[in-house]
């Protein structure tokens, strides 16, 4: 088969498995890094009407056509990003920070997405055809409190009601929510003094105990220990905060994977996993 039928073949498949998909963020490029496909929900998230609208255009004449708010150097992030896959022959997967168009005024103003990329091969010929581009939200859940809904304990940390909008009823501004963020995380005074500074925000270490005090009155407690068991029991282990992040930066995720380990497998002594003799 040759490349361009098995393009074609390759799209007709994708365009009857995602048309049932409303919420699925798909999208297919040909080799010359224009679009050919796209799903509803992602033209949606470009802030495009419709998918049609984009067949055939590149990001850059997509941006222009339509005059969305994308900056050149993030096109061409975009482009390098096409580019390596192609040059790769393997699949890129990429953290990206993109506006939240559909968001209301108490919702998230940005999402973290996952953005996967990969080579569109044909396996007749081992041609690169194109690319095959899908994104997920991040998902970014707080570790400790998945093992204890895993292991069905009700700790400390599940006392608390997660409330839709915590931010009406424990109003932060942009510094305050910085601190607690990096609080919740373990970051000890000193430590979220040079974190603040590095960023641009002249603080001490002593302004950051007084930033600790009045999140205490905000949530209505006394030790740093029950603030960081409230914040993360409303879920503000998961918001990020604002000033943090760069969007105009893309990360490079690919070798970064989550694994769990026994120590005492590793030692030779573990009794609790069966291990198979290798000879």
């Amino acid at each position: 088969m040759d490349d361009k039928t098995y393009f074609a073949n390759y799209k007709n498949a994708c365009d009857v498995i995602f048309a049932s998909q409303k919420n699925e963020y798909s999208y297919i490029k040909d080799i010359n890094f224009k679009y050919q496909s796209m799903t509803d929900a992602m033209a949606s998230l470009i802030g495009v009407s419709s998918p049609d609208a984009l067949f055939n255009l590149s990001a850059d004449e997509m941006v222009a056509k339509f005059n969305l708010t994308c900056s050149s150097k993030r096109t061409e992030q975009f482009q390098t990003q096409d580019q390596n896959v192609i040059k790769s022959g393997k699949k890129g997967v990429y953290l990206e920070v993109i506006p939240n168009k559909s968001a209301t005024f108490e919702e998230a103003v940005s999402r973290i997405v996952v953005i996967y990329k990969s080579p569109i091969i044909n396996h007749h010929t081992q041609s690169i055809v194109g690319i095959h581009g899908h994104i997920r939200d991040l998902l970014w859940p707080n570790v400790i409190k998945t093992i204890f809904k895993l292991r069905g304990t009700k700790g400390l940390l599940l006392n608390h009601q997660n409330k839709r909008n915590s931010l009406n009823d424990y109003p932060l501004n942009n510094i305050q929510h910085m601190v607690l963020f990096l609080c919740i995380h373990k970051y000890s005074y000193s430590e979220i003094s040079i974190f603040l500074n590095e960023l641009g925000n002249q603080i001490t270490s002593s302004r950051v105990n007084d930033y600790l005090e009045q999140l205490k009155l905000i949530f209505h407690v006394r030790t740093k220990d029950q603030l960081i068991e409230k914040a993360i029991g409303l879920n503000f282990h998961v918001m990020l905060p604002c000033d943090l992040f760069s969007p105009s930066e893309t990360i490079k995720i690919n070798s970064e994977v989550a694994t769990i380990i026994c120590c005492n497998c590793k030692n030779g002594n573990c009794t609790d996993h069966n291990h198979s003799e290798t000879k």
